[in-house]
């Protein structure tokens, strides 16, 4: 653990409780039918408006009028990438890994923005502050990296699907019986990463390997396919990739 983070008090929770409340309106609380229609405008604004509320939730501690404004205003930016990003997707213009790398870097950097505009000396006068005593009696260091936790978790869900989605191919080589279980397909995935993530930041490495081969002797008699064999290789790799990704970047920030 760097402490780098941590180490910044209400400064360093403000940009985790940010990255949080992004993620969880991203990839919590949006729906795939949403994601699938944000080139229409109602699921669109449905979208924004869950985004702003959850932002503003999350961000309760440090909430002020000028937080609040700034939030709301990170809200509304939201909405012109998505709406972009949605059009592009609609109209095949790019792959579905572009388009998800640049819209997750380009919402990225509208939170660095805002959280460069508040106003640091106004927290001592938030409510949430205020009711504990001031800023020094708040555990910055625990919202912080407890905000970090539940970010790197939530992402490894719907965002680590959302991205070995976007590196296999369209088509297959699974069965209908198979294509049917998409979702457990997913669950299975989601758990790999969060148990990779346990592992990885208790430092067992080492035990990763066997979440793998688990994984891999319920596949057994299939990996005999080459067709099959690769398909399963590139998203299992890809996965494991995602939560070995998500590990380093909490241990560098936390």
């Amino acid at each position: 653990m760097s402490g780098w983070l941590t180490g910044l008090g209400p400064t360093g929770a403000a940009l985790a409780l940010l990255i949080l409340g992004h993620v969880l309106a991203d990839f919590v609380f949006q729906t795939d039918a949403m994601a699938r229609n944000k080139h229409r405008i109602r699921p669109l604004l449905t979208h924004v408006g869950i985004v702003v509320v959850v932002q503003l939730v999350v961000f309760i501690p440090l909430l002020t009028p000028l937080t609040a404004l700034i939030v709301i205003l990170v809200g509304i930016v939201h909405l012109l990438i998505d709406a972009i990003t949605a059009r592009l997707r609609w109209q095949g213009a790019v792959s579905e890994p572009v388009r998800f790398l640049g819209d997750q870097s380009t919402h990225l950097l509208v939170i660095l923005v805002a959280w460069s505009l508040m106003d640091w000396s106004a927290w001592a006068v938030a409510p949430f502050v205020t009711a504990l005593g001031g800023l020094t009696d708040v555990p910055w260091a625990a919202i912080t990296a407890g905000a970090v936790y539940l970010s790197a978790f939530a992402f490894a869900d719907e965002g680590g699907n959302a991205i070995v989605r976007g590196v296999l191919p369209d088509e297959g080589p699974v069965s209908e019986d198979e294509a049917d279980d998409l979702a457990v397909g997913h669950l299975i995935g989601s758990l790999e990463r969060w148990i990779i993530l346990i592992l990885g930041l208790a430092g067992m490495w080492q035990a990763v390997a066997l979440v793998v081969a688990v994984k891999s002797i319920a596949r057994f008699e299939e990996l005999k396919q080459r067709a099959f064999a690769e398909y399963f290789l590139v998203g299992t790799l890809t996965s494991v990739l995602v939560a070995i990704v998500l590990v380093g970047l909490v241990l560098v920030v936390v």
